[in-house]
């Protein structure tokens, strides 16, 4: 079983190990600034979780827990081990604990976006039909289109608008902020 620690503030212990990770797996329209990283911790909604193998780190999820469902807005493993099954093992573990989850994916128009629309396929993830642009993490550039996977089912119409109003008024509210 992996160890997951949470983190309190970008003070805590392992905050420079989980942001390195961070800041390197996402192209910067795909993450927060300095500042709105900080902000992201006073929402009651929101973790950020540093996930080990023993004293190994591993990774981390970036999650917002809402009333019926996770939405998981960061997710991203140490290179060092990609392929070594560890994606998945903190994914499954996941899941356990949140079984109604949405994520987001890029469109595929590359290899590497249909090996990671198989992976999470192979863990249950169902494709949304819905046409979704994921509101700009910074001032001046537009938003971009991503493809909504929920899991264990497809999202009603309903449900997809409340996760939509949820990240525009909740995880995205103060992100372009100065």
């Amino acid at each position: 079983m992996l160890k997951t620690v949470v983190l309190e503030n970008d003070k805590s212990a392992f905050f420079t190990e989980v942001d390195r990770l961070y800041e390197s797996a996402f192209p910067l329209h795909e993450k927060r600034d300095k500042a709105a990283k900080a902000r992201a911790f006073s929402h009651a909604h929101y973790q950020l979780q540093a996930w080990f193998d023993e004293q190994q780190f591993i990774g981390i999820i970036g999650v917002w827990n809402f009333r019926d469902y996770s939405y998981i807005e960061h997710l991203a493993v140490n290179p060092l081990l990609r392929g070594q099954g560890y994606g998945k093992r903190m994914l499954s573990q996941f899941l356990q604990q949140s079984p109604q989850t949405i994520l987001e994916i890029d469109p595929l128009t590359t290899e590497i976006a249909h090996k990671r629309l198989h992976f999470y396929q192979s863990l249950g993830f169902q494709v949304n039909p819905f046409v979704h642009h994921h509101p700009t993490y910074h001032a001046g550039m537009d938003d971009h289109e991503l493809i909504v996977l929920s899991y264990p089912h497809q999202l009603e119409s309903s449900q997809y608008q409340r996760f939509f109003a949820d990240l525009c008024n909740e995880v995205m509210i103060d992100s372009t902020q100065p």
